[in-house]
């Protein structure tokens, strides 16, 4: 009896340490260096209904030949807000738990380089040095 419970005691020890060891004891992993940074500025416009108040020209970093999808995936990831990416085509489907269509059926995420509301899908517009990323939720075209 008694070497049954050493047994199961020391198992339970090195499940224990195993855990703690997988999972650095809760702390955060470092985030990864930008080895080529550009600045950019990122706008998030949300809808008066959403009770979210609007992300406005906020200076952010992203890696040189970042596309628009990669830029607001990080930056939601940085801030702890939720995104969802409809991963087919690579388009944001949803931001800060908003989604298309939650509050106006006919209303989806869109974004704007520069102020121009592009058709292209987010992971095809490569971001340059001083852009102006925006994203609206607006009527789809």
């Amino acid at each position: 009896m008694r070497k049954r419970k050493f047994i199961c005691f020391t198992l339970c020890t090195a499940m224990l340490i195993s855990v703690f060891l997988v999972t650095g004891c809760g702390e955060q992993p470092e985030q990864t260096e930008i080895v080529n940074p550009i600045n950019i500025t990122i706008s998030i416009d949300y809808p008066k209904k959403s009770n979210l108040d609007d992300i406005t020209d906020i200076p952010f970093k992203i890696e040189e030949d970042s596309s628009v999808l990669e830029a607001i995936q990080l930056f939601c990831n940085v801030n702890e807000m939720p995104v969802n990416v409809e991963t087919t085509v690579g388009t944001i489907v949803g931001i800060n738990d908003l989604n298309n269509g939650d509050i106006y059926s006919k209303r989806i995420w869109q974004f704007k380089v520069n102020g121009e509301l592009s058709d292209h899908p987010a992971g095809e517009i490569i971001l340059q040095e001083g852009d102006r990323l925006e994203w609206v939720y607006r009527k789809s075209r």
